[in-house]
């Protein structure tokens, strides 16, 4: 007895994927994962099939995140300046999803994408967390944003001192 492999990728179309002679187990290779597939089985006496066994979904599982590193291309930023996040994961392919991007202080420095704003004086951490997995924090430094002094102008000047202002 012939018994007949079929498959469904989610909502798509149902195709024979495979021919068994005279065994009742068929084991199926080379899925992707993260994916929902449905399966079922006819038998086939040289004559004629039968009908289709129901259905079964299957699901295979993610590949799991196993580590992430985190850069940052300036870790010394002035107020309003921006850096650029890069996260990496391994493994590369990787299904689990994107790890979230944190400060530790949003007054210090803000998160938009994988770009960090500087937000105010001060240090603060970034991090990356997906489940279980976190990236070595690094630690950002905000300084206030240069000024240029102008209009610089003496008074009060006696023999022995001086006032400067500027603006």
């Amino acid at each position: 007895m012939d018994y007949y492999i079929y498959q469904q990728i989610g909502d798509g179309e149902v195709t024979k994927i495979a021919t068994v002679t005279d065994v009742k187990t068929y084991t199926v290779t080379g899925l992707k994962p993260k994916t929902t597939y449905k399966y079922s089985v006819s038998a086939y006496n040289g004559l004629r099939e039968s009908a289709k066994t129901d259905a079964i979904t299957v699901t295979t599982t993610d590949i799991p995140l196993t580590g992430i590193t985190l850069t940052i291309d300036k870790t010394a930023l002035e107020v309003g300046g921006t850096a650029t996040i890069t996260v990496a994961v391994t493994p590369t392919d990787e299904t689990s999803g994107t790890p979230a991007l944190a400060s530790s202080d949003t007054k210090v420095a803000t998160i938009s994408g994988t770009t960090l704003t500087a937000a105010g004086v001060g240090t603060t951490t970034i991090s990356a967390t997906l489940g279980s997995v976190s990236a070595t924090v690094v630690t950002v430094t905000v300084y206030a944003a240069m000024v240029t002094p102008s209009k610089l102008a003496a008074s009060g000047t006696t023999t022995t001192g001086t006032t400067l202002t500027w603006s």
